[in-house]
This record gives C-alpha cells, structure tokens and sequence, in this order.
C-alpha cells in the first residue's frame, strides 16, 4: 500500500511539471488581435479555429480598406 502510494504522489508531481508546449518556430500564429483567442484552449475551446476564420476577416478588411484608399488617392491626385 506504502509503494502504491509513493507511486501516485511521484505520477502526481512529475504531471504538474510538465511545461506547456511552444509552438513550433515554422508555425503561422496568427494576429495580435486575436491572440485571446487562441489562449481559449484552457477553457476547452478550439481556439485556434475561430482565430484562423477572424485572422481571414481581418485580412479581407484590410486589404478593402487598402484597395479604397489607393481608389481615394487616385481621385483626389490626378496625374
């Protein structure tokens, strides 16, 4: 029972010192805006997914504004 015993403490301390895993240095993150939700892995969420579809909203809105800006500066800098 002692043995039994001592074997569950040390299964218990050596599983609390287990780090959390880095992401591997090739792999895309993503945007600081959506950071938060990636960290939503420890509530239980797939947080990784719903950043990826808000990173490509957020791409697409970026690029618009980009594209009406450069349609701004061609009308108001006529060559």
């Amino acid at each position: 029972m002692r043995a039994l015993t001592i074997i569950v403490l040390l299964a218990a301390l050596t599983a609390c010192g287990k780090q959390p895993e880095v992401p591997k240095p090739g792999e895309p993150q993503g945007r600081a805006e959506t950071q938060p939700i990636r960290n939503t892995e420890a509530l239980g969420y797939d947080g990784k997914a719903i950043a990826d579809k808000v990173d490509g909203a957020l791409d697409a809105n970026d690029q618009r504004k980009a594209e009406l800006d450069s349609a701004i500066d061609a009308q108001t800098n006529p060559r």
